[in-house]
Order: structure tokens, then C-alpha cells, then sequence
């Protein structure tokens, strides 16, 4: 069992910092009035008075307890209690790995009181353990440690694992989350069209047999690796515990960025991770559970002129509709901007506006929002938002509002001691998408600074590269340029709605809409699901629920049929028949395929 502190040897890092003991000893000072000096402290001495441990847990991963102690301290005569955490766990495959958390105090003197904890209690113990030798070449196992669980970080670890490795990586993927959030298909959570399990699988389940190692906490700080000193990198996860690298990859994301708008972050609701979702499905069931034929109208608010922002707000329609009616809701779309999703193809856009008019949905442009406040009319609607229009009479206008869903902007995650990080964040990387400056550090995704949309096929592409070039640099190989190839964009305006686009060399953009737009969205993403079993699993029950793809009545007339066109226009196909257009199609399709080509070709010549 674990010692107690107190009884353990110097060398456990039991003592607390000078730094934080100064720190305490001056506010004892304050609140008794008067002043401590901190250079007559003479140490720490822990008095343990009482301590317990949890019940142990086995399972197929090896042991895990925890155990606990409090008691009194004395610091030059000043008597504090304390309490300690200390967490022990042994895989059946790795030593076990102890560490005592941060231990926390609680001063008291006249009648008040403080509290604080020892942050540089986990950094001494990190800090006084050395580094260990950096490995190189292929007799040794490379150490690759992901830093979160998107698109970006999982397809990294997965694709790594793939790869014909002499001797296979430890491959350690961290996120915050025990289930990997397939984001585009989010919105079906809502609607009830797919399931918890289909959209966001447990990472066990995911990760599977593949060897990759998976550990659910938050990184604290990074240390980046000494290539020239032959000193590995370390990730410091936020219960003290750390990670040793041969090689990083950055992938933590982004999340929504509620700093745009003054009370946005207290009253508004952003929708990125699975909590955000569980938040809007319980703010949903309120609403139609407290709305009645005799109480007002309901207003909901959505903020973001984006796809993400049209999405939703369509969803939210479809949900509504079906719960309450259509004349029992208003859902407004506030775009600060005078375009509707500007990244999206023309015939996309239009096809998206038809629709949100469609479903009553007002789109309210140039309207960028400033201020979400709590109403104090307690008879009124609990929300305002205060707009900003340019070039109207008034500065600002007031619209009172049930619910506030906020989509506009996102911003990466920082992490402490990130490399690159010591300017703007996304940080700069090279076209190999190491992070500028180091060797053994790469980023991809919404961290990686390419001017690239934040999409989940720009990081699915980076992810192959990056597992490819970690792979090169163990092994010798040439190290790839990433190329991005647009293959198109995608888009839920309903459970039988969406666009799809495609971007042909040679003849541009091609939009298809309606039924069919909605069945190729899916299967995409079926297919772009992390593993076989999970493609197997979604696919296999999307095909037993006939009314995900056809529609619920069969066309009777012939303007019904006319509906079920697939195309917004029809396709240009001038092009391909001179011979400026196919010279033009062909430089067109070797600049599209030529980063894929050249990975293949590299990855092929490694096999047997």
C-alpha cells in the first residue's frame, strides 16, 4: 500500500514549494493584520491524523485503487490541515505508476480562514524526474504521444498503427472525453436519426485490438522534446501523472468561441462537443414540455452564418415541427455578414435558403450580435439579444428571445508549454506539418495554422500524412508535403434534405440536393467512420431503417417527380469536349491526386 506522508524519504517530493509556503505564510500575515516574514520558515513537517482506501478495481487493463489521508502540518509554528490524494494503477503489460496528487490546505487564524492548493507540488515531482534518452532508428520502439481525440488525433493513431513497422510504436492517444464525436453527424443526435453509439462510440470500442493505448485526461502541460541533448518530450496530464515522447502530435481542436459577444458565455449555447448536445436535447425537452396552446409563441435564436449555424437551426426546426407544430415556434438566423455560408458553392447556398424559408426559418443578415443578457421583465421572454446593424437609424436593436444557440467563430484549445505556442494560436507548421522550429512535434487540424477550413476531411487528410512522416523519420524514408484535395462539401437540412457538392476537374461544381444529396451525405460518412467494425455497426443499422432513406410517399404526380431531380443545374460538360478543356482536365487531376500518389507509392515500396 502506499506510504503516508510524513513517513516516506525525502526523495518522494512529500514538501511543498517555497514559493507556495512564502505565499501562505504572507496570508496568514494579512488576515491576522499584521506581517510574516518568509524567510524565517524553516520547513514542513506533515502530521497524517487519518487515511483510507477505495476499493481496488481489476479488469482486462490490470489494477487501479485510490487512497487518501488528511491530517495537520506545521510551518514554522503556523499549524495548517492538509489533505492528499495519491492514485496507484499497474497495467498487466507496463510498471505501475504512483504519484501522490497536489495536496491542499486550509489556514485558519481569528476566525478566518484560506485555502489553497500546492500547484508546484506536481511540477517538483515532474520536474526532478529526468527525461528519458530520446529513441532513434528502427531497433527501438518509438514512443508517439496524440494529444486529443478528433478526427485529426484518432485517424493519426489508427493510420500509425497500419503502417508495416519493424518493431510496431507505443501509440498513447489522450483526450478529455471516453467517446470519439464523429461531429457531422451531431445534428442526427437531435432529430433522433442515429443513435449515441453511431455518433459518438466509446474510444475502447474504437481503438479496439489495435494496439493504440488510450488514457482519458486533460494535458496539463507540455514539455517538447531536446533532439540535440537526445532528451525526450513529456506530456503532463492534470492529475500529475506524465508521458514520455519520441514524437507529438497536437490535435486538442477548437472549441466555440463565446468571448465575441458580451454575456454570450453565460447565457448563450454553443454546440461543439457532446455536452453541448446533451445540453440543447435537455433546453429542448423543456421548451416542449412547458409549452401549451395557450402560452406564447416560442423564440429560439441562432447566431452563425456558417454551415454549422444553418445545420442547426434546421435541425432544431425539424425537431420542433414534430413537437410542437409549426405555428408554435419562430427560429431566426443572425449573420453578421451580408452571405450566407461564403465558403459553400452558389448552387449550395441557394439550395439552403430555399429550404430554411421552407421550414419558416427567418434569416436576419448584417446582424452582427453584441450583447446576450438575462431579461429582468419576468414576464417576458428570459433572453435579449442586442444586435448591431450598420447603417441602420439605431445603434442597436432588442429582440427578446427563449433560448440563444451560438455557432459564430471558433477558437483552438491552447495547452500550457504547446510547441510553437508562444505566439498566436493556431500555431505555425511546416508542409510536413511539423510544428516551425521542432523536429519531433507536429500539429493538425484547427491547431495547425495552413489557412485551411476547419473541417473534419482537411484533418482526416492530414492525419495520414502525419502518421506517414513520423513513420518516415524512424524509418529513413522521404518525409511528404501535405496536399489538401477538396473533395467537396456536405450538408443536413433535414432528415430526407441536405446538398451535396463535388468539385469534378474539368467541369467544377456539381450540386445535387433533395433525397439524394441526403443518402450520399450518409454514406460518406459511413465510410469515413475510424474502423470496419464501426462502418459495419452504422451501416448495417441505417440500412434496416427504410425512412432514413426513402421517402415517406411515393411521387404521384408529375411535378412531384420533378422534385426528386437531383441536380440544381445542370452540369457543364462544355469543357471536356476541346481540347483546351481536357489539357486543362488533365493538369487539373494531376495536381488533385499527386499527394495521394506519392503516399501510396512510398507506403507501397515498404511491403513485401
Amino acid at each position: 500500500s502506499p506510504m503516508l506522508p510524513g513517513r516516506t524519504s525525502r526523495r518522494n517530493h512529500s514538501l511543498p514549494s517555497v514559493g507556495f509556503l512564502s505565499f501562505l505564510l504572507i496570508l496568514s500575515g494579512r488576515l491576522a493584520g499584521g506581517a510574516v516574514a518568509p524567510a524565517r520558515m524553516r520547513g514542513m513537517r506533515y502530521m497524517p491524523q487519518s487515511a483510507s482506501l477505495s476499493a481496488g478495481r481489476m479488469n482486462r487493463r490490470g489494477l487501479s485503487f485510490r487512497a487518501s489521508c488528511s491530517g495537520t502540518a506545521k510551518v514554522s509554528g503556523q499549524k495548517l490541515e492538509f489533505s492528499l490524494e495519491r492514485k496507484e494503477s499497474s497495467r498487466k503489460d507496463r510498471s505501475p505508476q504512483l504519484h501522490w496528487a497536489p495536496p491542499t490546505f486550509r489556514l485558519q487564524r481569528r476566525g478566518l480562514s484560506a485555502s489553497a492548493t500546492d500547484t508546484a507540488f506536481s511540477q517538483v515531482e515532474s520536474e526532478s524526474k529526468p527525461l528519458t534518452p530520446l529513441r532513434s532508428g528502427t531497433e527501438s520502439s518509438p514512443r508517439v504521444v496524440i494529444v486529443g481525440g478528433g478526427f485529426g488525433g484518432l485517424y493519426t493513431a489508427l493510420k500509425l498503427m497500419d503502417l508495416k513497422w519493424d518493431i510496431k510504436p507505443e501509440v498513447t492517444l489522450i483526450d478529455v472525453s471516453d467517446r470519439f464525436l464523429f461531429k457531422p453527424l451531431m445534428y442526427e443526435l437531435i432529430t433522433g436519426e442515429a443513435t449515441l453509439d453511431q455518433v459518438a462510440p466509446l474510444f475502447s470500442e474504437v481503438i479496439g485490438m489495435t494496439g493504440v493505448r488510450f488514457v482519458q485526461s486533460e494535458v496539463s502541460e507540455v514539455t517538447p522534446s531536446d533532439v540535440p541533448g537526445q532528451k525526450a518530450g513529456r506530456v503532463t496530464l492534470s492529475d500529475g501523472q506524465t508521458l514520455d515522447y519520441d514524437f507529438l502530435v497536437m490535435g486538442v481542436g477548437a472549441e466555440t468561441d463565446l468571448n465575441l459577444a458580451e454575456g454570450a458565455k453565460e447565457y448563450a449555447m454553443g454546440f461543439g462537443t457532446l455536452q453541448d448536445v446533451r445540453e440543447l436535447e435537455q433546453a429542448l425537452m423543456d421548451i416542449e414540455d412547458s409549452t401549451t396552446r395557450d402560452s406564447d409563441r416560442v423564440d429560439i435564436s441562432v447566431v452563425g452564418g456558417g454551415p454549422g449555424g444553418v445545420e442547426l437551426a434546421a435541425t432544431v426546426a425539424d425537431r420542433l415541427e414534430k413537437s410542437l407544430g409549426n405555428d408554435r415556434f419562430k427560429i431566426a438566423l443572425y449573420v453578421s455578414g451580408g452571405e450566407l455560408m461564403e465558403s459553400f458553392a452558389k448552387d449550395a447556398r441557394k439550395v439552403a435558403l430555399d429550404t430554411l424559408a421552407a421550414k419558416g426559418i427567418e434569416v436576419k443578415y448584417s446582424n452582427r450580435v453584441a450583447k446576450v443578457e438575462r431579461n429582468l421583465d419576468p414576464e417576458s421572454k428570459p433572453f435579449v439579444l442586442k444586435t448591431i446593424v450598420p447603417g441602420s437609424a439605431e445603434d442597436s436593436t432588442d429582440q427578446n428571445t427563449d433560448l440563444v444557440l451560438w455557432t459564430a467563430g471558433a477558437k483552438p484549445k491552447e495547452v500550457k508549454g504547446m510547441p510553437g505556442a508562444n505566439g498566436p494560436i493556431p500555431v505555425t507548421i511546416e508542409k510536413t506539418l511539423k510544428i516551425q522550429g521542432f523536429d519531433r512535434e507536429f500539429a493538425l487540424g484547427d491547431v495547425a495554422g495552413m489557412g485551411l477550413p476547419a473541417t473534419a476531411q482537411v484533418a482526416i487528410q492530414q492525419a495520414d500524412y502525419c502518421a506517414w512522416n513520423i513513420f518516415a523519420s524512424v524509418n529513413g524514408e522521404k518525409e511528404l508535403p501535405f496536399r489538401y484535395q477538396n473533395l467537396g462539401n456536405l450538408l443536413a437540412l433535414g432528415p430526407l434534405e441536405g446538398t451535396a457538392t463535388v468539385t469534378f476537374p474539368g467541369v467544377g461544381d456539381v450540386t445535387i440536393k433533395g433525397p439524394v444529396a441526403s443518402a450520399l451525405r450518409k454514406l460518406v460518412y459511413v465510410y469515413r467512420m475510424p474502423t470496419n467494425q464501426q462502418r459495419l455497426k452504422v451501416g448495417s443499422e441505417w440500412l434496416r431503417a427504410p425512412d432514413l432513406w426513402v421517402p415517406p410517399e411515393a411521387p404521384k404526380e408529375l411535378k412531384d417527380l420533378e422534385k426528386l431531380n437531383p441536380f440544381v443545374n445542370t452540369p457543364n460538360l462544355e469543357k471536356l469536349l476541346d481540347e483546351e478543356g481536357q489539357e486543362e482536365l488533365k493538369e487539373q487531376l494531376k495536381d488533385a491526386f499527386a499527394g495521394l500518389y506519392d503516399r501510396i507509392r512510398q507506403e507501397t515500396a515498404r511491403r513485401p
